[in-house]
């Protein structure tokens, strides 16, 4: 038997169901452990919650939501007021409080008063605050993605030595293969010897880059970095395996 839910709320509804969480949130916010317990469960109604079309106006406020209350649980971002953190906190939780054992097929309905409680924090002003986080959140993915560039721009160099490289390509197994020259002025077919390396995929997801385009988009520019050596003339760019096969011809490959 499900619960039967309003459609309609009055903001002192709205404000009094906010309210009735907000001491739990102070808990929450004051012990780790309990808001690790809590996130676990929450991610996983987030994760079904993509599928519940009365959810899908909000979702992606609540998802972020939930990744700034952990930001300031955990100290990392604390560009908010306490009273705001404090709804946030307070609104997951009612969010999450109608399903502790959260079933393989959730009914849409039942999921209006968990959107007017959203909508009601986000209307206090936290609207403004997820802006402020979300602007912060793309900035130290961008910081992070350039250290990644350059550090690996780095390995690369040691792996390429004294050679020169002359092509770089992803390939179908997730690999980077590297074609090394002796030579840094190459005129017609080039001569060199081929060196792979792994490519760090797990890096790579934590900075949010899965697909291949954005794998090559990423490591191409560790590989056109200025401490990377190229023969000259070289497209300094990686190519995805199959972009490189018309490629071979131009290639005399030796064994090393």
């Amino acid at each position: 038997m499900h619960t039967k839910y309003k459609t309609k709320f009055t903001e002192k509804e709205l404000q009094d169901a906010l309210n009735a969480g907000k001491s739990k949130a102070r808990i929450l916010i004051e012990n780790k452990d309990k808001w690790e317990g809590f996130k676990k469960k929450l991610n996983v109604f987030l994760e079904k919650g993509r599928h519940i079309p009365v959810l899908g106006s909000v979702i992606d406020d609540i998802i972020t939501m939930a990744e700034m209350a952990d930001a300031y649980i955990h100290k990392k971002y604390l560009n908010i007021p306490f009273g705001s953190i404090l709804s946030v906190i307070a609104a997951l939780i009612y969010v999450l409080s109608p399903i502790d054992l959260i079933p393989d097929v959730l009914p849409v309905i039942g999921y209006v008063d968990d959107v007017a409680v959203v909508m009601l924090v986000l209307h206090l002003g936290v609207d403004q605050d997820l802006d402020r986080f979300r602007k912060w959140k793309k900035e130290i993915l961008q910081e992070r993605t350039a250290l990644f560039q350059r550090t690996f721009a780095t390995e690369l160099s040691a792996l390429i030595g004294s050679r020169f490289l002359s092509a770089a390509l992803l390939t179908d197994d997730g690999k980077l293969k590297l074609l090394l020259c002796e030579d840094e002025n190459v005129c017609g077919e080039v001569e060199c010897v081929v060196r792979e390396t792994a490519v760090p995929s797990e890096a790579l997801r934590q900075l949010g880059v899965n697909t291949e385009s954005d794998i090559l988009e990423v490591l191409g520019k560790s590989v056109a970095s200025e401490t990377v050596r190229w023969i000259k003339g070289a497209e300094k760019r990686i190519f995805s395996e199959p972009d490189f096969e018309g490629k071979w011809d131009d290639y005399i490959i030796l064994e090393d």
